[in-house]
């Protein structure tokens, strides 16, 4: 704040008395009513002041949302939908244009803070109240570079779930994957049956999509969900260089990964308003306090379906309040579980419905036999290699970007992700293919950027004296994480109960690299960004790729492949992409759960509703894809009921 002190008197003493002007009508305002120099400053200061809080104000004002309902025990509902996330505000919000219709949406978290608007600070929700931090359960192949060789799994617990606390790259996937649904039996799902729902949601603002004639086959301008473009000033002479090296590989710059082909180097869109987050919460429920008959309860755990058992009719839900009293609410016509694949397994597994050696060890009364919790998928990221380069940019405080953003978001470097708002789409196996099986990440770091750096390793739990690896690195030079992620992955985790107790967290087991085939993929995606520094774009900056080497690898020679299995071992994590936990499939497919209206198989009145219901992750990051089941379930909804 000094500095700006003295800012504004350097520019009090021209205009307010060191300069004497001929024309006094030209002078501030103030001046004509302050006294002398002194005062103005003060005044200058204060509203500078004033202007930060009002800004401030105008960040997750809790007054945008829906008020906090408290339900009565025994209250009845039309629809209760468990989970207010990527899909279930979707879910609540359509489902509530019909007027008739009473609604209840549950939600264990809260409202969103000012903290989770701000698209640079997204890494730092990680670990904190609006974060579920979930742990993997450790294994012999993966998390080995971890703290206690567990994974960090976070997940969104608040008001919009984990749309309000991840990194708002809007990537649909790839065509194929829902053709690929369909052709297992999932009617209805093909790409072209979801194109509509994708488009419903949206309101496309990305001006590289904008500039092309053809974008409305593919977008639309209408939804509640904007699309926007994230900046990139400050590593724009760095992207031009990568994209360099990548069209030097056979990959060129793809201004829409959402259109004809998801293939190449890829500018990627973003959940973003105003240099803001979009998330569903404020997307689907901000605004919507005018439709009285839509009750949101927060800080509500669900911890059991309720069931006729004769009939195996849900009717109902119980949930502990924020005084952790018992709770239960009754639904007239369907509950729906929107709760994602973590939660929503869990919470069918609680209620009886699923695995059914599982459920009686645990004392649970079986009401179904499913594969409910099995059939665990998520995008392999790849955590231990780097660029570095001879490259640099300009630094500020903190402080002074957060300014900057609170004055004027969409022009602040705060309201980018940095190069994590690119990707490129690659096929290891066939470069020309329209159908990729890696996609890479990348942060940008400055040089001697300890705390960044530290923080962005931490993400995944990375232990302390691995990261110092990493440090020893950055000491010197300008550095990318480079992240090469699995889209296709053959390694099948699951989800399993602790206990009978609702508060108790899942046991995660992901089975990282446990299918031979993901091992293979990533060993040529490693490779290929080992040529991608070699490219001749990539020298012009003095690129260099490091392999960190974990203790426990370095026996063997680097850059071998005993040396990079070791390595993937140790480093491979999440890419925050569950799903595939509550199956659909057709009737005859016994590793399902849900069929293709989302019903839960053997039972009536029960629905799934978000990435849990997926038969096979899609290739690319799941947020988008989510938001889609829930435009879709919602209208699967109505069309039975209406």
């Amino acid at each position: 704040m000094k500095r700006y002190f003295i800012i504004f008197s350097a520019l009090l003493h021209i205009f307010c008395g060191a300069v004497r002007l001929d024309t006094p009508s030209i002078l501030p305002e103030t001046c004509s009513t302050v006294q002398n120099p002194e005062d103005l400053a003060s005044y200058v200061i204060q509203d500078i002041h004033s202007s930060v809080k009002e800004a401030e104000r105008s960040l997750a004002n809790p007054s945008d949302y829906p008020d906090h309902y408290r339900p009565q025990d025994g209250e009845e509902f039309d629809f209760i939908i468990v989970g207010s996330g990527s899909a279930g505000s979707v879910i609540a919000n359509r489902l509530s244009e019909v007027p008739s219709w009473r609604i209840l949406l549950l939600e264990a978290g809260g409202n969103p803070e000012k903290s989770t608007e701000i698209p640079g600070l997204y890494g730092a929700l990680q670990k904190t109240s609006y974060d579920w931090q979930y742990q993997t359960e450790p294994e012999e192949n993966n998390c080995l570079a971890m703290v206690n060789n567990s994974c960090n799994w976070p997940r969104g617990k608040v008001l919009g779930g984990s749309s309000t606390i991840n990194g708002m790259i809007y990537v649909r996937g790839n065509k194929e994957d829902y053709n690929g649904w369909a052709r297992a039996g999932n009617e209805g799902w093909d790409y072209e049956s979801v194109l509509k729902y994708f488009k419903k949601s949206e309101n496309i603002e990305a001006e590289e999509v904008l500039r092309h004639d053809n974008y409305k086959y593919y977008h639309d301008e209408g939804g509640y969900l904007t699309i926007g473009s994230f900046k990139n000033d400050s590593i724009e002479d760095l992207l031009k260089v990568y994209g360099a090296g990548m069209e030097e590989l056979g990959y060129k710059l793809n201004y829409d990964c959402n259109g004809e082909s998801q293939r190449g180097f890829v500018k990627l869109q973003g959940t973003i308003i105003g240099g803001k987050r979009c998330s569903t919460a404020k997307a689907f429920l901000k605004g919507f306090n005018n439709r009285k008959h839509l009750k949101v309860s927060r800080n509500s755990l669900a911890t059991k379906i309720l069931f006729d058992y004769q009939s195996k009719t849900a009717q109902g839900v119980k949930f502990l309040n924020n005084n952790n009293k018992e709770i239960t609410v009754k639904a007239k016509k369907e509950v729906i579980i929107s709760a994602g694949a973590i939660n929503s397994p869990q919470l069918l597994m609680l209620s009886g419905i699923g695995p059914k050696q599982h459920l009686e060890e645990l004392g649970i009364d079986v009401i179904e036999d499913l594969p409910v919790g099995q059939n665990l998928q998520d995008h392999m990221l790849m955590a231990g290699l780097l660029f570095s380069y001879n490259f640099s940019r300009p630094r500020q405080r903190l402080t002074d970007h957060m300014y900057e953003y609170l004055m004027s978001p969409s022009s602040s470097q705060l309201s980018s992700i940095g190069m994590l708002s690119y990707s490129g789409f690659i096929n290891t196996v066939d470069t020309d293919s329209n159908i990729p099986d890696i996609q890479t990440y990348h942060y940008d770091i400055d040089v001697n950027n300890t705390s960044s750096l530290t923080n962005a390793l931490a993400m995944f739990g990375i232990r302390d004296d691995i990261i110092k690896l990493f440090l020893d690195i950055n000491s010197k030079r300008f550095v990318t994480p480079v992240m090469p992620t699995l889209l296709k992955p053959h390694s099948r985790g699951r989800i399993l109960l602790r206990s009978k107790n609702p508060e108790d967290k899942v046991k995660i087991v992901t089975n990282f690299l446990t299918d031979a085939r993901d091992i293979e993929t990533l060993l040529r995606a490693t490779e290929f960004l080992s040529n991608l520094a070699s490219t001749k774009a990539m020298k012009s900056l003095d690129t260099k790729f490091h392999e960190i080497v974990a203790p426990a690898c370095s026996k063997y020679v680097v850059s071998s492949r005993d040396f990079r299995i070791c390595s993937l071992k140790h480093f491979v994590t999440t890419c925050y992409h569950p799903t595939s936990t509550c199956k659909m499939g057709p009737a005859d497919d016994p590793t399902s759960v849900v069929n293709p209206q989302l019903q839960v198989k053997g039972v009536r009145h029960l629905r799934v509703a978000d990435a849990s219901i997926m038969p096979d992750i899609v290739r690319g990051n799941t947020n988008a894809p989510s938001i889609m089941i829930g435009e879709k379930a919602a209208d699967l909804v109505k069309q039975h009921w209406l």
